[in-house]
């Protein structure tokens, strides 16, 4: 199984510590591209990766997990899109 790249977006809505979310981020080695989304290349599907980082947010919070295709760019992100 090949590694897909996907960008994970949330919506935090609570006030509070996220510092879990961002810790499991860590482990699955995601690079921070804006303030609330990440990067990373993983062999999880966008639903797997959906419900294990659910875990991680509060009640109201948001999540969008998405498949990145060949052709990005960015301006001014945390993380050069194009080199991922």
């Amino acid at each position: 199984m090949s590694l897909k790249l996907y960008l994970v977006t949330c919506d935090l809505t609570a006030e509070g510590d996220y510092a879990s979310l961002r810790s499991r981020m860590r482990t699955l080695e995601a690079q921070p591209v804006l303030a609330n989304q990440w990067a990373l290349h993983s062999t999880y599907t966008a639903l797997q990766l959906k419900d294990i980082l659910k875990q991680f947010l509060h009640e109201g919070d948001r999540i969008v997990v998405t498949e990145v295709g060949a052709e990005r760019a960015s301006r001014r992100a945390l993380s050069n899109l194009a080199e991922l």
